[in-house]
């Protein structure tokens, strides 16, 4: 009668299954982390600011992030607004609000 033939496994290198006594196979690989739950919305630009924003995105290519979107670009600039704590209050308009975050020095 012929010996059945043994083969390596994962858990006879590792030994984790083994060791750990445990009923369902360990996790493996690297755990991404826990998104937050993104919504779509749309946003409407002008010829030139759509024009500035890819002129950006060009920039970010040539430096290596191949795969930079426009989504990726103003979630950024909006995680840096956020941080600025810039008082909103009483704000009647757009030109209002671009004075207000734009950086004075």
């Amino acid at each position: 009668m012929a010996k059945p033939k043994k083969s390596i496994t994962r858990d006879s290198v590792f030994g984790l299954f083994r060791k750990t006594g445990g009923t369902s196979m360990p996790r493996q690989g690297i755990q991404k982390p826990e998104q937050p739950q993104m919504r779509q919305t749309a946003v409407w630009l002008s010829d030139d600011e759509t024009e500035w924003l890819d002129t950006r995105l060009q920039e970010i290519k040539r430096g290596g992030w191949r795969g930079v979107t426009r989504s990726a670009f103003i979630r950024a600039l909006i995680r840096a607004s956020m941080e600025q704590q810039i008082e909103v209050e009483g704000i009647s308009g757009e030109a209002e609000l671009t004075a207000r975050l734009t950086p004075h020095s």
